[in-house]
């Protein structure tokens, strides 16, 4: 496993060789994008247990928000 230490003593953290460390300039703009292209791609989802398409998936796990709730 390659990889090295990161921050002082008190947030130090494993990170693998090559790490941006944070966000860089144009990945909002690159989600947004990718996003576009794969909406209606249907994926597997571990919170509904079923396959749905990308564009619906905030809809799943706010369904499955709600129903975890505590009365």
């Amino acid at each position: 496993m390659s990889g090295e230490w990161s921050g002082g003593a008190q947030n130090r953290t494993w990170r693998r060789t090559g790490h941006r460390g944070g966000p860089v300039t144009g990945d909002t703009q690159r989600g947004q994008r990718l996003f576009a292209e794969l909406a209606q791609t249907p994926f597997w989802c571990e919170t509904c247990g079923g396959t749905h398409a990308l564009a619906e998936h905030s809809d799943c796990r706010n369904r499955e928000a709600r129903t975890m709730r505590p009365p």
